[in-house]
């Protein structure tokens, strides 16, 4: 399973990130998300064998277009691999797709300048479920292969967040989707490793060790 770390705590020093990155690359993660003005840090800690994520627009989705490419622009100068962007709540409140794929487009023409990922974030606590099997269908029409089911932002339950990622995947079977719901203990870990998920991204060290000690 692919598993990544995210460190979003927002009242957090540069020490405490730096430290909870350093018991993070300890497990087996392929990639480390962090918000953008961490990415620089973040890049001088790890190895090249893990990549470096960052979510644009977090975790409400409201930017216009010219600010979700001027900050995509700077996390990848900034060294990020990939760019994680909240799905326009906007276009989409108002099922604007012909928006939605210019947004898409755009942000791709910045991602090849630097050789980047895009993934797309969509919001299954907000949106109806025939909403997000059209988003993902355009997404991945469009070769954004990796969604998130949710922004993960407050709480989010684990066994929901599943849910939501088979109930797309029913639909739009060949786009991959990374988990974000809440790890909390051992149950939890069981239901991820027994779900056959593509991936999971955990923002906590504690969550990471459940699943490492459950995939032993």
């Amino acid at each position: 399973m692919y598993i990544e770390y995210a460190n979003y705590d927002l009242d957090a020093k540069d020490s405490e990130i730096v430290e909870n990155v350093n018991s993070a690359i300890k497990y087996d993660i392929k990639t480390i998300s962090v918000f953008y003005p961490y990415i620089k840090l973040i890049k001088s800690q790890i190895n090249d064998k893990i990549k470096i994520a960052s979510s644009i627009d977090f975790p409400l989705g409201i930017m216009d277009l010219n600010s979700r490419i001027s900050i995509a622009d700077n996390c990848f100068k900034n060294g990020a691999n990939i760019i994680d962007v909240v799905c326009p709540t906007y276009y989409l409140c108002n099922r604007k797709y012909e928006k939605f794929r210019e947004d898409i487009k755009n942000l791709q023409i910045i991602a090849a300048n630097y050789n980047g990922e895009i993934r797309y974030i969509l919001e299954y606590r907000k949106f109806t479920y025939e909403l997000l099997y059209k988003v993902a269908q355009v997404l991945l029409d469009l070769n954004i292969q990796t969604v998130f089911p949710s922004t993960g932002y407050f709480l989010d339950d684990i066994s929901d967040n599943i849910l939501a990622a088979a109930l797309i995947n029913k639909r739009v079977p060949n786009i991959n989707i990374i988990c974000n719901g809440n790890v909390w203990n051992t149950a939890h870990a069981k239901l991820v490793k027994n779900s056959k998920i593509y991936g999971l991204r955990l923002n906590s060290i504690n969550g990471l060790d459940l699943m490492a000690k459950e995939t032993i």
